[in-house]
């Protein structure tokens, strides 16, 4: 016997793909009122200090763990930190799925779950600077 026909009109693959849509969309919250994407957009571009610093940083492991609260939230992505804290109430998921790369790599997260979206054009007012090592303790010379 021959196996069954493909439906032409999807069947069974378009409703699970429908019926993950509509999951995604449940699970993304609600957005207040003038924080679109489009929105942050154009507050990047008032010239605001968005990095919370001064300068470029060269920011260690060690400096980038303190960084964990939503009043002061940093990540790195691709060996750059950003300061996620100005983008909490921009974020489509919500401030909760910002705030499990704060202080970390989210590298792997970011790209598992945003593949298509470029971290250094939406976030570049953020930069803060570059991830880099610990540096080595000097050892103590014995006489």
């Amino acid at each position: 016997m021959p196996p069954p026909p493909v439906p032409t009109n999807g069947g069974l693959r378009a409703a699970v793909k429908a019926q993950k849509k509509a999951i995604k969309r449940q699970l993304r919250e609600a957005l207040a009122p003038g924080h679109s994407q489009m929105d942050w957009a154009i507050l990047k571009t008032k010239g605001l200090n968005l990095r919370g610093t001064e300068n470029i940083l060269r920011v260690t492991p060690s400096t980038l763990a303190a960084h964990t609260t939503k009043e002061d939230a940093w990540s790195c992505f691709f060996g750059k930190v950003y300061n996620l804290t100005p983008y909490f109430s921009y974020h489509p998921g919500g401030e909760r799925k910002l705030l499990r790369v704060a202080g970390k790599d989210g590298t792997r997260l970011f790209v598992h779950s945003h593949e298509w979206i470029n971290v250094e054009a939406m976030m570049d007012e953020c930069f803060v600077g570059y991830l880099v090592p610990e540096p080595e303790r000097a050892e103590p010379e014995d006489d």
